[in-house]
């Protein structure tokens, strides 16, 4: 018996290879960087999931024959979840989480209950008036940590900018005059995070500042004010 289901096991799992190994061949012309730790079983009978994290993070759904295709938002109607969304979001919160958290401009509530990360232009108008509103998102428990986002198109100068100010010594005084009185620091070149962190940007699919993440992953692009984000963090993060 135990011989049995030992077989049987490993004639699942090499045929479940198999498949993966099929997944990853079919889809290397369009995803050349593909791997099998991209590729998981998923909650759609005869489907596999794949996380696709280059050029964007996106999520599709292969046939086990590795033939059909599905992607857009996948809706489990018992549930009236995203499977998509939750995916998306949940890759988003890894790649966050993983970034040096020292490489980040943090405004950290006194009483901090949410944490959110910013992707931030200084020449962004919308982001001035975000940062303006500073104290009162810290008052509200609501604690800021700034990436980089230089857009080039609209802001020539944002990024040459935005390197000064994460070389800066203090690079929080430095962000807060800049934004708010245009006042650039006088810094040394240094080895800055900028640059990086404007390619994490347009991996999780920001085309446009201030843009926002939440605790779990979920954007919220475009400027929000203090208590309307408080209410969409509250709203989010309860579902």
């Amino acid at each position: 018996m135990y011989k049995s289901l030992l077989f049987l096991f490993l004639l699942f799992a090499n045929s479940a290879y198999a498949n993966i190994e099929e997944i990853i061949n079919r889809l290397q012309p369009y995803f050349p960087n593909i791997s099998a730790e991209q590729i998981n079983e998923s909650q759609l009978d005869g489907f596999y999931e794949v996380i696709i994290t280059q050029p964007r993070i996106d999520v599709m759904y292969i046939s086990s024959d590795a033939r059909y295709v599905l992607q857009g938002t996948v809706t489990d109607l018992i549930t009236m979840s995203n499977l998509s969304a939750i995916r998306i979001n949940a890759t988003r919160k890894r790649i966050l989480d993983n970034i040096d958290e020292n490489s980040k401009i943090v405004f950290k509530a006194g009483n901090e209950q949410y944490i959110v990360h910013v992707f931030t232009d200084v020449d962004c108008p919308f982001c001035a008036k975000l940062h303006a509103n500073m104290a009162e998102m810290n008052s509200l428990g609501i604690t800021i940590k700034y990436l980089a986002s230089p857009l080039e198109q609209l802001h020539p100068q944002a990024q040459s900018a935005m390197e000064k100010i994460w070389c800066a010594e203090n690079r929080n005084l430095a962000i807060h005059n800049y934004k708010t009185k245009r006042i650039l620091p006088v810094s040394e070149d240094c080895e800055n995070p900028v640059a990086q962190q404007l390619a994490i940007s347009k991996q999780l699919g920001v085309n446009g500042t201030p843009s926002i993440f939440l605790e779990d992953g979920t954007n919220i692009p475009g400027y929000q004010d203090p208590e309307e984000l408080l209410q969409n963090i509250k709203q989010t993060l309860a579902q």
